[in-house]
C-alpha cells in the first residue's frame, strides 16, 4: 500500500522543495495535499486521512502547534512531523507532549528528512499489523464466540460479510484465498480484508472500508466476489451480507450471510445478495409465477380431496383473490379447471384399465361415487360405463 502524506507550509518554496527532493515512490508514499495553513491543513485531513502530516510550526492563523491540539479530538490521527526554526526549538519541544512523532530544525536537510519518514512508517507498519490483529480478535469474538457486543470496544467504519462456500474441501482454497485477498488490499486505500475459517470448505470474510464510504465498499465487495466466482471456475457459492457501519452491528449480516448460503442451492446462483434474493422473491410472486404455481400443484394433487381453499393457501392469497386472478390468466373459474384435470384423468382409467367406477372415483378425487357419475356424463355427455364401451 501507499502511505498519503500532506505538507503544511506557508512558504512555497520549502513545499515545491519537498515535493522533488524526497523520492516519495521509494518511501511507498504519496502527497495527497499540501497546505498553506493549520485550517487549511485541518480540512484536507479530514478529506484525504492522511497516515503522515509534515508541518511548519509557525503559519498564519493556524499553526503547527494547534494543528496538532486539533488533531487530537480525531478518532483516527495521522503521524505528525514538526518543521521548525532555530528560535521555534521550544516550541517544537512542547509539540512532543501533544503525540507528535518528532520534529526537524530549518533549512531541511533532505537525508535526515527521509530517514525520519522512513521511521514514521516502520511505526505506522507496527501499528497497523497491532491494530489488524485486535480488530481481527474483536469480530471473532463478536461472530463465531458470539460474546456480548457491549464488551467491545466499538468502531465506526463501512463493514460487509461475505461467506465462501466451496464444493470440496481442497487445502490450496484457503491458501489461494490468502493470496488473492493479500492482493485485493493492495488495489486501493482504505479497504482492510480480514478471512476466517468455519469449516473445511466454508470461509467468511469481513471485508471493511475504513473511511466508512459504503458505495466504494459495495462496488469493491462486487467486485471481489465476481473475481473469487471467476478465480476458482465455478468452484465455490459466495453470498454476501447487509453493509452495517459498526463492527457491534457484523452479525445482523453474517446472519444475513449464512442464510443466504444455505438457499444458494435452490436459487441456482454462485453469487448470492439481497437484491438477489428480492428479485427471486419479485419473480416468483408475480401473477403469473402464482397461477403456473397453482397449476403445478393441482397437477400433483387433483386426485386427492382439495378444494380452491387449499390451494389459494399454497400460493399465499385470499380464496376470493386467488378465484379472480386464477380466472383471469386461465379464462377458466378454479372448479372447471379441477374438473377437467379429474375427467381428462378418469377417460384415460376407463380406456385402459378395468378398474370399477367407484375405484376410478376415489383415484380422481372423489369419494361419492354417484357424484363423479354426475359429474362425468355432464362433462363427457356419456356415463363413465357407456363411455368405456365406446372406446372398446
Amino acid at each position: 500500500m501507499k502511505y498519503r502524506v500532506l505538507i503544511a507550509d506557508d512558504e512555497s518554496l520549502i513545499v515545491k522543495s519537498l515535493l522533488k527532493a524526497v523520492d516519495w515512490g521509494a518511501l511507498q508514499c504519496e502527497v495527497v495535499g499540501t497546505a498553506e495553513d493549520g485550517n487549511e491543513a485541518l480540512e484536507l485531513i479530514r478529506i484525504h486521512c492522511p497516515h503522515i502530516v509534515i508541518t511548519d510550526i509557525c503559519m498564519p492563523e493556524l499553526g503547527g502547534i494547534e494543528l496538532l491540539k486539533a488533531l487530537q479530538a480525531f478518532s483516527v490521527r495521522p503521524e505528525v512531523l514538526l518543521v521548525s526554526g532555530y528560535n521555534e526549538f521550544e516550541y517544537a519541544r512542547e509539540g512532543l507532549q501533544y503525540n507528535a512523532f518528532d520534529y526537524i530544525l530549518k533549512p531541511i536537510d533532505h537525508e535526515e528528512l527521509t530517514a525520519c519518514i522512513r521511521r514514521m512508517i516502520n511505526q505506522l507498519k507496527g501499528k497497523e499489523k497491532s491494530d489488524y490483529e485486535l480488530k481481527k480478535h474483536k469480530m471473532y469474538e463478536l461472530l463465531i464466540l458470539e460474546n456480548d457486543a457491549e464488551t467491545l470496544m466499538d468502531e465506526q467504519g463501512a463493514y460487509a460479510t461475505m461467506i465462501v462456500q466451496f464444493r470440496d474441501s481442497a487445502e490450496q482454497n484457503e491458501v489461494i484465498l490468502k493470496q488473492w485477498m493479500s492482493g485485493r488490499e493492495k488495489e486501493g486505500a482504505f479497504f482492510q480484508n480480514f478471512l476466517f475459517k468455519l469449516e473445511n470448505n466454508r470461509f467468511l470474510i469481513i471485508c471493511v472500508n475504513t473511511a466508512g464510504d459504503c458505495e466504494k465498499l459495495s462496488s469493491y465487495v462486487m467486485d471481489s466476489a465476481h473475481q473469487a466466482a471467476q478465480m476458482f471456475q465455478e468452484n465455490c457459492t459466495i453470498a454476501i451480507g447487509k453493509f452495517v457501519s459498526r463492527i457491534s452491528e457484523l452479525p445482523a449480516s453474517y446472519q444475513q450471510a449464512k442464510q443466504y448460503i444455505e438457499k444458494s442451492a435452490f436459487l441456482k446462483m454462485s453469487i448470492v445478495t439481497e437484491e438477489d434474493i428480492k428479485a427471486e422473491y419479485k419473480s416468483k410472486n408475480t401473477p403469473d409465477a402464482l397461477v403456473k404455481k397453482a397449476e403445478q400443484f393441482l397437477q400433483n394433487h387433483f386426485t386427492e380431496n382439495i378444494g380452491i381453499e387449499t390451494v389459494a393457501e399454497q400460493v399465499g392469497l385470499s380464496v376470493s383473490h386467488f378465484s379472480v386472478l386464477f380466472k383471469q390468466k386461465t379464462r377458466v373459474t378454479f372448479l372447471d379447471y379441477l374438473t377437467k384435470l379429474r375427467m381428462d384423468h378418469a377417460c384415460l382409467l376407463l380406456e385402459t384399465t378395468d378398474l370399477k367406477t367407484y375405484e376410478i372415483a376415489n383415484l380422481v378425487g372423489y369419494t361419492d361415487q354417484r357424484y363423479f357419475s354426475q359429474v362425468f356424463k355432464k362433462y363427457v355427455n356419456l356415463t363413465p360405463s357407456q363411455y368405456r364401451k365406446k372406446a372398446e
